[in-house]
């Protein structure tokens, strides 16, 4: 069973006591790659040693860092039974062909490539592009945080100058342990995570999307924990804020599925910053949770601008009466718009019982107003004529339920089309 999710708070001083107690232990051997013969990572004649022989066991607390040199980058081809107290990748290459399992990492910088069969495994936090460049491919192996005993979890982009991707493809997984975080907190650095198709991203309580953070799902599946936040402002230390652009957060689902809360636990918390972005193309967004149906939060951020589809598609919300609310796209209706002269408002939207439209051009004559779903089938279908208060209106009241629907209006001459949400 999991543990308890800490509290950003909580998880600051963790980490503060933990990088002082690793900061105590300065003195410990320390393993530098130099790569004088071959790749071959588990070659002794590869590194150098700050005191004592070079020897892969778990006798002392080692740092073990990996460098960009001018020759035979690092690669892992085999599994050797031992831990780093602490492992850095600095920069360069490192490709891991075997399981390869640390305890603490700092620098996840340079590219690290994950390949079939090997499963690269951190007890704590893993830091790909800390005040740096880091590109982590994960082709068909796993990289994961996991430890029963302590929180976890994977920050891609970290502190200042930070600039961490994370390329997720066919039967590859990254595995936050608890937690995933892409480009968040201090200094706001520069994350991005890409799902590809047959990729597999997972955290077990949350995945957080800081202010320059942007997560791509590319025909892979995201699923994000009971916690899903985009747009993130959260700092470890009040003062440490980088630049924010227009858009606070973004998400885009190309193709593929996210799903918020894929455990179905009862604490659920979906929360898009004002300026966060999530766009909807071919893919879809489930939320789920037994008994509760999200419509209205999805729709309010419909409304607002936070969840949108790509140009020439429309959202779409659907509940299935038991645990799953899903959003997806259809593409558009092709309908002409109304020339100049003919220029109508529609209010309110989203409507509860009316839906009002006015002239703005003081058209008096009929209209025939059509209500459509975003499967293409007329709802309602009424001819109006201006009402005393000098507005056409039709009556939705316990006639159509909640959602995005497509308002067809049409005189002898013009058709324009609208879309509509229905509270």
């Amino acid at each position: 069973m999991k543990k308890i999710l800490l509290s950003k708070k909580s998880f600051s001083v963790l980490l503060f006591g933990l990088i002082f107690s690793i900061s105590n232990g300065i003195n410990a051997q320390t393993y530098n790659w130099t790569g004088n013969i071959d790749g071959n990572f588990y070659n002794a004649s590869n590194w150098t040693s700050t005191s004592g022989p070079v020897v892969f066991d778990d006798s002392a607390f080692k740092f073990v860092k990996t460098h960009a040199v001018v020759t035979n980058q690092p690669i892992i081809s085999q599994f050797v039974a031992w831990q780093p107290g602490v492992f850095d990748n600095t920069g360069g290459s490192l490709i891991v062909n075997a399981d390869f399992n640390v305890f603490y990492n700092d620098f996840l910088n340079g590219t690290v490539t994950v390949n079939t069969g090997a499963i690269f495994t951190c007890r704590n936090i893993f830091r790909i592009g800390r005040e740096g460049l880091g590109e982590l491919n994960v082709n068909g192996g796993t990289f994961r945080s996991s430890n029963n005993n302590t929180w976890q979890g994977i920050f891609i982009g970290v502190l200042n100058g930070g600039n961490g991707k994370a390329n997720i493809n066919t039967g590859g997984t990254i595995d936050g342990g608890y937690q995933l975080e892409i480009g968040t907190r201090d200094f706001y650095p520069t994350g991005e995570l890409n799902v590809n198709t047959g990729g597999t991203a997972v955290a077990y309580w949350a995945t957080i999307i800081g202010p320059n953070g942007t997560i791509n799902v590319n025909g892979g599946n995201l699923n994000t924990g009971e916690t899903f936040k985009v747009g993130d402002l959260f700092l470890d230390t009040p003062g440490n804020a980088g630049t924010i652009g227009t858009t606070v957060g973004k998400l885009n689902i190309n193709s593929g599925t996210v799903t918020v809360n894929q455990n179905d636990l009862a604490g659920v918390n979906f929360n898009l910053h004002a300026n966060a972005k999530v766009v909807i193309d071919g893919g879809s967004l489930i939320i789920k949770r037994t008994g509760v149906d999200f419509t209205s939060t999805i729709n309010g951020y419909v409304t607002g601008g936070e969840i949108a589809a790509v140009a020439g598609k429309t959202i779409v919300v659907t509940y299935d009466g038991t645990s799953l609310t899903t959003v997806t796209t259809v593409t558009l209706l092709n309908i002409n718009k109304f020339d100049k002269k003919n220029s109508f408002s529609i209010y309110p939207n989203p409507v509860e019982n009316y839906i009002n439209i006015m002239s703005k051009n003081d058209f008096s004559g009929k209209l025939n107003v059509a209500v459509i779903n975003l499967a293409g089938q007329t709802i309602m279908d009424n001819q109006l004529e201006k009402n005393n208060s000098g507005s056409y209106s039709i009556d939705i009241k316990n006639k159509l339920s909640s959602g995005v629907y497509l308002l067809k209006i049409s005189t002898e001459t013009d058709t324009f089309s609208s879309k509509i949400i229905v509270k």
